[in-house]
């Protein structure tokens, strides 16, 4: 039964592409508005023709969505939400025990999607990104997310998401090869002003290293390091960004 749950998962991740409402007609080209929000869910590409955008419940329970590809033409887009079905979603995302869960005995999967939500909770902001393995409470997080988006009656909008946004992550737990010299390997991320904070350990060959805030994007630090030939495994640093009580 364990693995039908994760097969369905995987195939919900990498291999749905939505069928939305034909949008109505462009939005005009005129100043954005902007709108704050409390969650944010960013789904990037995987094998497959699967939808890539980023999604936003904003305060008044609406969403927001920039379409990239596979779902919508790309941009920017409104939609009144199915109420009950977010109110799901957010009574899901409030016990911190979903943002730490041990998912250590779980098998790996190789081929998910990046994925990350970003919760900006009554305690403090609460972040989480998607590394090579998931469970059940994970994966139908991401289904509720997935129906929300789906079921949406998509308008284009000159709606934004309010600046300044949430500070992606920098640290990333790296894993090299052994005899993978760690200042030669880093020259490879010198676009990432990457830096090395610490070794984890004496012997062998854990780090964290970390990129500058503000040269490239968070997504593609990790996903590179990922692909790396040298890289054995990479994962952010921490399971939730800092809170400010």
């Amino acid at each position: 039964m364990k693995s039908l749950q994760y097969f369905s998962i995987v195939i919900l991740l990498t291999g749905t592409s939505c069928h939305l409402a034909k949008p109505t007609t462009a939005a005009p080209d005129t100043e954005p508005e902007w709108a704050p929000w409390v969650i944010k869910y960013d789904r990037g590409p995987c094998f497959g023709q699967c939808p890539v955008y980023v999604f936003y419940i904003l305060s008044d329970n609406s969403g927001l969505v920039e379409s990239k590809y596979n779902l919508n033409e790309p941009g920017w887009y409104h939609a009144d939400l199915d109420q009950e079905a977010v109110h799901e979603l957010l009574t899901d995302l409030e016990p911190e025990s979903w943002w730490q869960e041990d998912l250590s005995g779980l098998p790996e999967i190789s081929d998910l999607p990046s994925t990350s939500i970003l919760y900006k909770h009554k305690d403090g902001l609460r972040w989480f990104s998607l590394q090579s393995k998931i469970s059940d409470p994970i994966g139908k997080v991401f289904q509720k997310v997935d129906h929300l988006v789906r079921e949406a009656r998509w308008t284009p909008t000159t709606l934004r998401p309010l600046e300044p946004d949430v500070p992606e992550p920098t640290d990333v737990i790296v894993q090299l090869k052994d005899g993978v010299d760690i200042q030669k390997w880093m020259k490879k991320y010198d676009t990432f002003g990457i830096h090395l904070k610490k070794r984890v350990t004496p012997q062998g060959q854990y780090y964290v290293v970390s990129k500058n805030p503000g040269m490239g994007s968070a997504n593609d630090f990790l996903q590179y390091m990922k692909i790396d030939e040298d890289v054995i495994g990479a994962q952010w640093d921490q399971a939730l960004s800092p809170r400010d009580k």
